[in-house]
């Protein structure tokens, strides 16, 4: 009977599973922090256990976005998930109000075994920075593919896809993939190996990953150089707060077997916390300093080049309160400046040499893949939320947006580097 069961549950598994096989968590009123923290050690294999073999999880977020003009998410002119004000040359029309429509954000997922000694998580959403307003055309996206070891009471292993360890707190929000990245929140996802060792007020960890994706079809510098990137974690908890700090290292190969071969250092630290100084109240905090951080996958304004070194400095406050069984405010601030904005190079080109005499239309520049092309960028947003369910959420948010751009020398005097966007997000958080 028992060996039915658990066939019967592993072919409802694959049959999840099987179609089309990258913030944090689904609520503006949960822990955004990434799931490695310790868990209990694994018990002896019971009937329950068998029954939760496969847990099937997931948010729906059907969001209204309307802004006063352009806004960008990582640099592409649309607000899948807004990370920045719009950049005057590669936006359209971008004094125009505007409004879009968006449901990508959603993610499904589900975890195997998830209290045994070895589990494994998938999670998938449908974010594509390329389609504005996609509709039917969006495609899923793999966000989370890892398998976990539990070898000992208190000790993970973790291999696949997974969040940083670096910078592991994010902040509250409808927004949960636009989450004040480029403005004070570094890290996102990363191929790694990850240890982590818990106790009831330590926490402890330290992984190898690989240094940024690389979506093209040829194996490249990262993947020949052999230069894995090595990040430590150290947090103090108790009860549901927690302080730590983080880092991330490594070395950048550029023009790899040729006469110009050269390494630079790429790192990003940060100070973090977490603080419940009562049960309606929670504050999130990240303070960071990198150099070449964007270079390692980080969503980050430092993008270093052969010649170049940029530094950089930045950091997020993210608070929630509740004020009554079905009533929620939250608020935020995030910055992220670099310290030496002259290394700075745009992010857009022109397909032609451009001259002011001869300055090329706004419309033929396209994106030549130099890092976001931003000096500072920085964000204030406000939200209420409404939940007359547990796993329901009405969310209502407002947003600030003020980012200054490197412009090509012909565009200086013709465009405004410094941008400043308002607006509203808001839709509904299902849960599930």
């Amino acid at each position: 009977m028992k060996n039915a069961r658990l066939a019967v549950i592993l072919v409802s598994a694959g049959l999840c599973s099987a179609p089309r096989a990258q913030a944090q968590v689904p609520s503006t009123g949960e822990s955004a922090a990434p799931a490695d923290a310790t868990r209990p050690p694994p018990t002896p294999p019971t009937v329950q256990d068998e029954e939760n073999l496969f847990r099937f999880y997931g948010t729906f977020n059907p969001r209204l976005v309307v802004s006063s003009g352009a806004v960008e998410s990582f640099s592409q002119p649309n607000a899948v998930a807004i990370s920045a004000a719009g950049n005057p040359i590669f936006s359209v029309a971008p004094d125009n109000a505007r409004y879009t429509l968006q449901v990508a954000q959603s993610r499904v997922g589900f975890w195997l075994n998830e209290k045994g000694q070895a589990r494994a998580q998938l999670e998938i959403d449908f974010v594509d920075f390329a389609k504005a307003t996609p509709t039917v055309a969006s495609l899923p996206r793999v966000r989370i593919a890892r398998v976990d070891y539990v070898f000992h009471p208190g000790h993970i292993l973790s291999l696949g896809q997974d969040w940083d360890l670096h910078a592991p707190i994010n902040p509250h929000g409808i927004n949960m993939v636009g989450s004040l990245f480029l403005a004070g929140n570094t890290s996102f996802m990363r191929q790694q190996i990850k240890y982590i060792h818990g106790t009831e007020h330590l926490e402890l960890g330290a992984a190898l990953g690989f240094p940024a994706p690389n979506v093209t079809a040829k194996d490249a510098a990262f993947e020949i150089g052999f230069m894995p990137t090595l990040a430590v974690r150290g947090a103090y908890k108790s009860g549901k707060s927690r302080v730590g700090a983080s880092a991330i290292a490594t070395r950048l190969p550029f023009n790899l077997g040729t006469p110009d071969e050269r390494f630079r250092n790429a790192y990003s630290a940060a100070l973090f916390s977490e603080l419940a100084p009562s049960a309606d109240t929670n504050i999130r905090v990240e303070l960071n300093y990198g150099q070449n951080a964007a270079n390692l996958g980080l969503l980050t304004l430092s993008q270093g080049r052969a010649n170049e070194d940029l530094r950089e400095l930045g950091g997020f406050i993210s608070a929630r309160q509740l004020l009554a069984a079905r009533h929620a405010v939250y608020g935020m601030a995030g910055y992220q400046k670099v310290l030496e904005p002259a290394k700075v190079v745009p992010s857009y080109g022109y397909p032609t040499a451009a001259t002011p005499d001869a300055p090329p239309a706004f419309s033929t520049a396209t994106l030549s893949g130099t890092g976001p092309g931003i000096l500072h960028n920085g964000t204030v947003r406000l939200g209420y939320e409404f939940r007359p369910h547990r796993k329901l959420a009405f969310v209502l948010e407002g947003f600030l947006f003020q980012s200054r751009f490197r412009l090509q020398d012909v565009d200086v005097a013709r465009a405004e580097s410094k941008r400043t966007t308002l607006g509203i997000e808001t839709g509904a958080l299902l849960t599930f």
